[in-house]
């Protein structure tokens, strides 16, 4: 796996791939996360946020940061899949 700046055009990549969520990397830095694609079905995304903000890990939907990337850009690295 390779690290890579969270862009625009990597969410839309991620999303046209099948994933729909981008979730902090469990212990990451919170100043410099680590950010990890998954694919969640979009009527189970709320629960499975909430479950990750038990561990302090932070959960969105892609479809969400492709819309604000620019005006509220991610910090840090995205985790790509092989």
């Amino acid at each position: 796996m390779e690290l890579a700046n969270i862009t625009k055009a990597r969410l839309v990549e991620a999303q046209n791939n099948g994933y729909t969520a981008i979730i902090t990397k469990y212990n990451s830095n919170p100043l410099d996360p680590i950010w990890i694609f998954e694919k969640v079905k979009k009527d189970q995304l709320f629960q499975f946020s909430e479950k990750l903000n038990e561990t302090f890990q932070l959960c969105y939907p892609i479809s969400e940061a492709i819309e604000t990337v620019e005006e509220y850009p991610f910090i840090g690295k995205v985790k790509l899949p092989d």
